[in-house]
């Protein structure tokens, strides 16, 4: 197989030849470089799950004043915005290998921040700068790996990668839930768990060639004049952003922000069972994934979510039982879960390698704006304000889910351009 960096430098690739190599990535069996990007993948997603669910968590930190409480909690998403934006654009320009260095270098820089802060407005900007490396580095991360696996394994990748971020929410939630005296011994256990993944992190990405759809289209399209966009491009934008917007508006907001608003005491056991329950069913859907097609997922994934998000109205009226409280998180993170997933899959699959970067980055930075923004909207809700706007936006996504299924292409078998 020719090496990605031949492509690169080879100024007579022929289409044709490029078709034979897509062939050959797409049909090829496991090998090397499918096991180091895998780790390198696992093990920088599960830190983005800690760093997911560290801002809530550290409220009732004794150094995080209530007036902090939003500030903080919107430095994770803000920072996740701004890395998203420009890694994205970055590894469309400048190669997926050298950026996905970037932002590790930039979310470990973050990190150190974290442990060493001694008040809240250093913590705020440590998560802001962790975010930024690590949020970005999910964009890079799903344009290189749905790049460069073979079909029949592409599917699972994604899903193993993505879900590892739910294992960090679900590991850091429990060091906060059953060591909840002592922050020395929080922040000793974080550092720990980080310094072990990123010491993997560092070393599968230093034996990573580039990818070699990339190293191909970056070359043949320079000096080139882009084609303008179909009613189809814009069609599948929508569907993306309708389900990012769904996933990041309840998906974040009902498992790791209503703790500090409506149950503080409970933040860690709420952040903890839905992290739990999400990995849970990342693993259960990696027996499903290439059973099933995108769209039909998707229908299932967002309907379902719709339809337990509505349980939640009942339970606001007439109940506040913990018990009945942490089954429907569990209900609702199963189909969360499938949600994430059917949105992980179909971003990198949907857009073209010349715009895989700015795509992602696009739908993604789009919901996180609509996510800070909420933030701040929301912080006067009651719970059941909350509970019927989250209604409303899962059924936006349902919604979405059934004109995909209607309109979309299926992308679980295609090869990627």
């Amino acid at each position: 197989m020719t090496d990605p960096v031949d492509i690169y430098n080879s100024a007579s690739l022929s289409e044709e030849k490029y078709l034979t190599l897509r062939n050959e990535i797409d049909n090829s069996e496991w090998g090397r470089v499918h096991s180091l990007l895998l780790a390198t993948m696992m093990s920088s997603f599960f830190v983005w799950g800690m760093l997911l669910v560290i801002g809530p968590l550290i409220t009732n930190w004794p150094v995080i004043p209530s007036s902090y409480y939003t500030i903080l909690l919107v430095s994770s998403p803000a920072g996740l915005l701004s890395g998203n934006l420009l890694m994205g654009y970055l590894s469309d320009r400048y190669g997926r290998r050298k950026i996905f260095i970037l932002t590790l270098l930039l979310g470990i820089v973050g990190i150190c921040g974290i442990l060493i802060s001694l008040n809240a407005l250093e913590i705020v900007i440590a998560i802001f700068l962790a975010e930024m490396g690590f949020g970005g580095d999910e964009t890079v991360s799903l344009a290189f790996m749905a790049e460069q696996f073979p079909i029949r394994y592409r599917g699972k990748a994604l899903i193993v990668a993505s879900n590892s971020a739910n294992i960090g929410v679900a590991a850091i939630s429990a060091v906060f839930l059953f060591i909840p005296a002592s922050i020395l011994d929080q922040k000793a256990i974080f550092a720990i768990m980080i310094i072990v993944a990123l010491v993997v992190a560092l070393l599968t990405r230093s034996k990573l060639p580039e990818s070699f759809r990339w190293a191909f289209v970056s070359k043949r399209a320079s000096g080139t004049k882009g084609a303008g966009y179909t009613r189809y491009d814009y069609f599948k934008f929508l569907v993306l952003l309708f389900f990012a917007i769904t996933i990041v508006l309840t998906f974040a907001l009902v498992g790791y922000v209503i703790g500090p608003y409506e149950f503080p005491h409970l933040t860690s056991m709420i952040a903890f069972a839905y992290g739990a329950a999400e990995a849970i069913a990342g693993i259960a859907l990696l027996f499903l994934i290439n059973m099933i097609g995108r769209r039909k997922l998707s229908v299932l994934a967002y309907a379902g979510g719709f339809m337990s998000m509505v349980l939640f109205i009942p339970y606001a009226i007439y109940s506040r039982s913990i018990v009945i409280l942490a089954f429907l998180l569990a209900l609702n993170a199963i189909f969360g879960e499938m949600g994430w997933a059917v949105r992980e899959l179909l971003q990198p699959e949907l857009f073209t390698t010349a715009n895989r970067g700015k795509g992602i980055a696009a739908v993604r930075g789009v919901a996180y704006v609509f996510y800070i923004v909420t933030l701040f909207a929301i912080s006067g809700f009651s719970l059941t304000d909350y509970i019927i706007y989250a209604v409303i936006i899962w059924a936006i996504g349902m919604v979405a889910s059934v004109a995909w299924y209607a309109r979309g292409r299926e992308t679980m078998d295609a090869s990627l351009i």
